[in-house]
Parts: C-alpha cells; sequence; structure tokens
C-alpha cells in the first residue's frame, strides 16, 4: 500500500472509531464552536478535556487546511500517543511537538542568525545538542578539580545526585526566565536553615558558569542554554516571527499545567497570530514541577482567551467515588447531599508489621483477579516511595500468586534495573580499560538475565570456576575458562544446556574483547546472535522486558557517541560516560516506559509518576499509608521548585510554614488526582511500622480517619449534640475519630496513629 493510500485508510478508520464514541454536551458544545476562535478548557482528569481536544483537532484537519499548519504542543512526549494516531478522512495528521522539540527545531534552522549574536565561540560549526546524561558527565569532568578541593563539603549526598542538581539548578532558572547569574542570591535571600548553605548556593553558581562556559567556547547546548537563546535571541527576531506566523495558523497546547514559564510565554506568542488557539489545563495537574512546570503561569493562558469552558463531570469514576472525592474537597458538605454513599469507594486496613502489609496487599490483588475476574491492568498499586525493598518483597508475593507485574520507575539510574544493568556489566567486561571491574555477584546477576533458567545457584558455581582475575598494566581484567576444562562436578551440577550457554557468551566476549567500535555498535549484533539462541532470554519469551533494556542503554549510549563525535577537544570520553552511569547518575527518561506494561500485570508505580500517566483503573491499592512520604515533599536544598519560580518574591523566607503549607497543597491534590483516575475502589494499606521497623505516621491517615467519623459513625460513641449538628471533631491540622470507628480488621490504638498532643485536644473534646 502506498503511503498516500496508508493515511487515507487511517483516516477511515479513525471515522469509523470516531462514531462508536460517545461525546457529553459539553464536548459537543467546544468541538463545534467557530475554528475562529481562542478557547481556554479546564477541569479535573477524567472529565473528557482531551477527548473534547482530539475531535476538535478532527475538525480542524478535516478543514481546507494542511496537517502541518496545526500545532499540537505537549510538554512531554508520554502524553502524545492518542494525538499521534488521529487523521482526517484524507490521512492529514497535525504536528506534534514538545517545547524542548520545537526550539530544537528552530534552533537547528536558525543557527547562523542567532549563533554570533549568543556568544558561541565558534558560530560558522553546527550545535551540538547535550542530554541530561551528557550535561551530567561534562558537568562530572569539568568540576573535578573544585570537588577535590572541598566544594559542596556540606551536602550529604552521592556526587551523582550534586551532578544532577546542579543541571536542574540551571535547567529551573532557565525554564522560569532567570539569568543564572541570580540564581545565588535568590537561594541565599530565601534560606533560612544552617549558614553552611550559604557557600553552597556560591559554589552552585560557579560550577554551572564554568559548565556554561565551556558550553559555549565548544557550542554545546544543553537544556538550559538551549531555552535561553530560544527565548532571549530567537523568539523576539523578526525574521522567527514570520516563519511561525507562515507556518502554523491553529494551536492546540494540551496539559499546558505541566510545562514551564518559557513555553507558555512562546504559546502566547504563536496563540497572537494563529486562527484557532484551544488551551487545555488540568486543575489537578502541575507534577512536573521538580522540571521547573507551573501551574501559576499555565493558568494565566485564559487571560489570552476570550472563550472560556470547564468541564466538570467525570467519565471515569463511579457515583461512589465521585462522592468521596467531593468529601475530601469540602469537608463541611452535608451527607446528604452527596450523590452515593462514599463507604463503598474505600477500605482502609491498618498492620503492624511491615510485611503483613505486603502480604495482604498481594493477597487482596489475587482475590480481585480470580475471584471478581479484574483484569490485572485494571489494578494499580501505587505507593509514595518505591524502594527496592518494597518491590522485591511485594514481587514475591504477587509471584506466589502467580500474578506478574510491571513497575514503573522513570529516570532510574541504568544500574539499579537489572534489565539495563546486565548489559552494562558485559561492556566492562569487554572494556575493562575504562576502569571498572564488576563484582562476581554482578557477573551472576548478568548470567541470569541472559540466561532465565539459571537459578542462583548454578549461576555462583559457573562464576567461581569460569571467571578468573587478572592483572594486565594499568588495570584489572577477567579471563574466562572454557567449560570443558572445568571438572567433573561442576559441570555435572550446572548441567550441559547452561554450559552451553555460557560457552556462547565465552567466545562472543573473547572476539569482541576491548573492540574498537563503540559499545553501543557492540550491543546491537550481541541481541540479534547471541539473546536470540537456544536457551537465552529472547528465545525463552522474555523478550520484551530484555529488549526494552537493550534500546535504554543503546539510545543512552548512541546519544553520547553523537557528543563524543562532533567534539573537536577531548572533553569527555567512554570511560567518563561508564564511571558515572555506574555510580548511578540520573538516566534521561525514556518514551518507551510509559507503553511497555504487558497487558497481563499489574502497574507498581509511584503516586506522583501514576498521576502523570493518565491511565485510570478500576481499583487502586495505595500502599504504606503511614508514611510521611505522602505528605513531606523532597525539596532539594539547592534546586527548590518554589524558589526557583516566577511567584515567589525574593527575600521571602523558605521556613517551616512555608513548608507545612506546600506539603498540604501537594498531598490533596494528589489524593485527589488519584482518585480522579479510579473507576470503583481504592483499597489503603498502612502498617504502625516502616520496612526499617521504626514507627512511622503521616497526615493521609487524617483524610481516612475523617471519612471514617463520618460515614461510620456510631451514637453510642460520639455525643448526640454533635451528630445532631454534623459538626466534627477538629483542629487546624485535621480530624479525630474515634477508635471504634475504625474498621474491626484495622483497629489499633488511637496513640499510634496520632500524637499525644492531637491525643489530649481529642480526649478534651470528649469532655
Amino acid at each position: 500500500m502506498f503511503p498516500r493510500e496508508f493515511e487515507k485508510f487511517q483516516g477511515i478508520l479513525n471515522l469509523i472509531m470516531v462514531a462508536s464514541i460517545q461525546l457529553s454536551e459539553a464536548q459537543n458544545e467546544l468541538i463545534a464552536l467557530p475554528l475562529s476562535e481562542h478557547i481556554f478548557l479546564d477541569g479535573k482528569a477524567g472529565c473528557g478535556k482531551t477527548t473534547a481536544a482530539i475531535e476538535r483537532l478532527r475538525k480542524i484537519l478535516n478543514s481546507p487546511v494542511s496537517g502541518s499548519e496545526v500545532l499540537v504542543l505537549l510538554p512531554s512526549k508520554t502524553s502524545s500517543q492518542k494525538y499521534y494516531e488521529t487523521y482526517s478522512i484524507e490521512g492529514k495528521r497535525a504536528t506534534i511537538n514538545t517545547y524542548n522539540g520545537l526550539i530544537q527545531k528552530a534552533i537547528k534552522l536558525f543557527w547562523p542568525v542567532v549563533a554570533e549574536e549568543a556568544g558561541f565561540a565558534s558560530p560558522e560549526k553546527s550545535p551540538i545538542f547535550l542530554t541530561i546524561e551528557t550535561s551530567q558527565i561534562l558537568m562530572a569532568e569539568l568540576i573535578k578539580p573544585k570537588i577535590e578541593a572541598g566544594y559542596f563539603s556540606a551536602l550529604r549526598m552521592p556526587l551523582s545526585r550534586i551532578y544532577n542538581q546542579i543541571q536542574i539548578a540551571l535547567h529551573k532558572c532557565a525554564a522560569a526566565e532567570f539569568s543564572f547569574d541570580s540564581y545565588a542570591q535568590r537561594m541565599r535571600s530565601s534560606w533560612s536553615g544552617d549558614s553552611a548553605m550559604v557557600n553552597v548556593f556560591y559554589q552552585v553558581q560557579e560550577c554551572g558558569n564554568l559548565f556554561r562556559k565551556v558550553c559555549f567556547e565548544n557550542n554545546l547546548l544543553d537544556y538550559s542554554i538551549q531555552v535561553e537563546i530560544f527565548q532571549n535571541f530567537l523568539l523576539p527576531s523578526d525574521r522567527f516571527q514570520k516563519w511561525l506566523k507562515t507556518n502554523y495558523h491553529h494551536l492546540i497546547y494540551d496539559n499546558i499545567e505541566e510545562d514551564i514559564p518559557a513555553a507558555h510565554r512562546f504559546a502566547e506568542i504563536l496563540g497572537e497570530s494563529c486562527e484557532s488557539v484551544l488551551m487545555v489545563m488540568d486543575h489537578l495537574g502541575g507534577f512536573r514541577n521538580f522540571m521547573g512546570s507551573d501551574t501559576n503561569s499555565a493558568f494565566r493562558l485564559s487571560e489570552k482567551c476570550p472563550v472560556k469552558r470547564t468541564f466538570t463531570d467525570s467519565f471515569i469514576c463511579e457515583p461512589a467515588i465521585r462522592a468521596m472525592i467531593h468529601a475530601i474537597e469540602n469537608p463541611w458538605i452535608p451527607t446528604e447531599t452527596l450523590s452515593a454513599n462514599p463507604k463503598t469507594a474505600y477500605i482502609f486496613q491498618s498492620f503492624h508489621p511491615y510485611p503483613v502489609m505486603i502480604h495482604q496487599a498481594a493477597q487482596d490483588v489475587a482475590e480481585l483477579i480470580n475471584r471478581q475476574n479484574v483484569e490485572p491492568s485494571e489494578i494499580a498499586i501505587i505507593a509514595p516511595l518505591l524502594s527496592d525493598v518494597l518491590y522485591t518483597a511485594l514481587e514475591r508475593e504477587l509471584r506466589i500468586q502467580n500474578i506478574s507485574c510491571y513497575i514503573h520507575r522513570p529516570s532510574r539510574p541504568l544500574i539499579q534495573e537489572k534489565e539495563t544493568k546486565g548489559y552494562l556489566v558485559l561492556i566492562a567486561l569487554l572494556h575493562p580499560e575504562w576502569g571498572i571491574l564488576p563484582r562476581m555477584l554482578e557477573i551472576c546477576e548478568m548470567l541470569q538475565i541472559f540466561i532465565p533458567s539459571l537459578d542462583p545457584i548454578r549461576a555462583q558455581i559457573l562464576v567461581s570456576h569460569g571467571f578468573q582475575v587478572q592483572t594486565g598494566g594499568k588495570f584489572q581484567y577477567y579471563t574466562m575458562k572454557p567449560y570443558s576444562e572445568f571438572s567433573e562436578s561442576p559441570q555435572n551440577r550446572i548441567g550441559q544446556k547452561h554450559c552451553t550457554c555460557y560457552e556462547t557468551l565465552r567466545n562472543w566476549i573473547r572476539e569482541n574483547f576491548s573492540a574498537s567500535e563503540a559499545p553501543d555498535l557492540t550491543l546491537t549484533p550481541f541481541f540479534h546472535e547471541i539473546l536470540v539462541s537456544e536457551g537465552f532470554a529472547a528465545r525463552s519469551g522474555e523478550v520484551a522486558m530484555i529488549s526494552l533494556g537493550i534500546q535504554k542503554v543503546i539510545e543512552s549510549m548512541k546519544k553520547y557517541r553523537l557528543v563524543i563525535e562532533k567534539l573537536e577537544n577531548p572533553l569527555i570520553n567512554w570511560s567518563d560516560y561508564l564511571k558515572l552511569v555506574w555510580e548511578g547518575m540520573i538516566s534521561a527518561r525514556y518514551y518507551e516506559e510509559w507503553y511497555s506494561q504487558p497487558k497481563d500485570s499489574v502497574l507498581i508505580s509511584l503516586s506522583s509518576s501514576y498521576a502523570l500517566m493518565n491511565r485510570p483503573v478500576s481499583y487502586q491499592i495505595w500502599l504504606n499509608a503511614g508514611s510521611p512520604r505522602w505528605w513531606e515533599r523532597i525539596y532539594g536544598q539547592i534546586t527548590n521548585d518554589y524558589i526557583l519560580s516566577q511567584d515567589w518574591k525574593m527575600g521571602d523566607l523558605w521556613d517551616a510554614t512555608s513548608v507545612y503549607e506546600k506539603n498540604d497543597e501537594n498531598m490533596h491534590r494528589l489524593v485527589l488526582s488519584l482518585l480522579s483516575r479510579c473507576r470503583k475502589q481504592v483499597r489503603v494499606y498502612t502498617s504502625e511500622l516502616n520496612e526499617s521497623g521504626q514507627d512511622q505516621k503521616s497526615k493521609l491517615l487524617y483524610v481516612f480517619s475523617e471519612l471514617s467519623y463520618r460515614f461510620n459513625r456510631d451514637s453510642s460513641v460520639w455525643p448526640a449534640a454533635m451528630i445532631q449538628e454534623d459538626v466534627p471533631l477538629s483542629t487546624d491540622t485535621g480530624f479525630y475519630p474515634g477508635i471504634d470507628d475504625i474498621p474491626n480488621e484495622s483497629k489499633t490504638q488511637i496513640s499510634d496513629f496520632y500524637p499525644e498532643e492531637d491525643i489530649r485536644h481529642w480526649e478534651e473534646n470528649m469532655e
């Protein structure tokens, strides 16, 4: 089929799909608005905003415009799938891009116009775009002497984290359109903690400026420099403005609350010259503020749109969940005015030890799947922090129930994911001259990834007999003994099948040892020649995860290789890459991660990451509700989301009150966002002890304690006057239930839920 015919075929399929979609009156009204309107649409998650935007996009594409004239702007590629699948009847498709992708395209196109004015040393040469990974590696190499001189000694974090935090500080200043030279003064004027941190702020600024200086000398553009050049030199240019007006006549900007102020200003300028504009905002969004997103800046775009619409009706939540959301939004709403009883929307269970909570959660997931016929993909397990301890314990309990799971932890270091670590260990074995000697345990884990049938005991026997450390020159390396030279006993214990796989791998490593080609070029044939062989992972049904792992590693190495090849000065090398990856360098986000969940598996995700995924499920399992992480956000000491934002006033103190208010606001928004993506029921589990065996408490417990009081109260426990007047016992910090209001299976001492001073207040009210 020819490309044009294929596009028309896609358009016909789209029309068939559209015919089966039931749209609400509010959606149809928005879609029917003239194609000359500038519209601002807001509402909660699940109210059909994106569906309406897609149908309006289809209407635009079916009008006499070309697809290239329609720009769909999104904060990240992960939210673009539905827009990519939208065609006109003739097969036209819009231009779909992120702000970062668009500015890279514009800088490449207009580089000769802005390079010299921006201050690059070699404007006649093409720019080199850095990723978050290559930026960290370059930063690490440049500031190594300063680290050795004692910089950042006041910070208690790994070096790889420091490199990442300096990069994020650069990014946030550019996102909020500050000069990085103002960074230290902004942070210092707001700091109320240890005075030792004041020096750190100036050290961050010094290291950031050193990084920028080297970038301008070598035509290197990290994200912050890209944003700065685009906003300060390209966007005000008459030539670029003319190009924008010529190319884009219609703009749809979705999830604006997750984008940065610089992107909002661009959208505002572009929108002034467009025939039609549709801005879409989620009331409860803003979970990418760790990358500089700004909900207040997003909402200001509504001032540029004469037509405003708000969607309120959820297409996802059943009545009980909607009633629960209303009860949390307004604690004083009379219960009789709610559309349904929230009691059926949630189950709250409390346990004493942490492992019992994990065990019960897995049991309940099995009960949903096996007895209630719930599809595994309709269940999401959500936690405020996904530690290796939690995941290992939960994965084991689910495996006992014969349930597979998929964990989603974006930007996790490549060395900490087993599917990617195996390839990094392999590269370290091939290139010992790069300075990394894997441990025996890491080699065992690598073999188990590549040979799934190899159990830990046989892997240990194989490694102990097959791998020997040798010293050659300035580095150590491993030699691999042929399995024919093993004694009879280990051969029998390992088995012929595993010995054959070992020998295949040994021969391949010997042939590619210290290969001159880049490691990403080495890994590609490894997958197609070795991993598809008999006994290896891609041949035994493990192809999905093993394939995703090698894609991520190859993509990371390929982008790094392209930078090295373009650099004239040897600023960085492959040894720098492998060492920093081994130290736990924060990885880039990979588009494939968001869509790689196997069909018959249960999703395990961080709470904030799940809110960004926009993937509703029927049942949500909230783990570890007693963890303070539900309420306490981690504010980077040198990358505070709020101080490095446009709304923060220089000189305002970031003190305990600010932290408390922001934590309260964030938890409230997170809880409502998660519920907005739940169809039937949320099951909440808490343990009095955390995974380390220490007591834990969380303000999230107040939410469900208050719900228990309001919808399970008993007149024999609570004073009759309070019940008649519907006045809950409260203070400024939350609501306090009676112990008899907690379900029997969840009972524990009330003193285990709340601080002593809160209990005294409760007892005084009871008297």
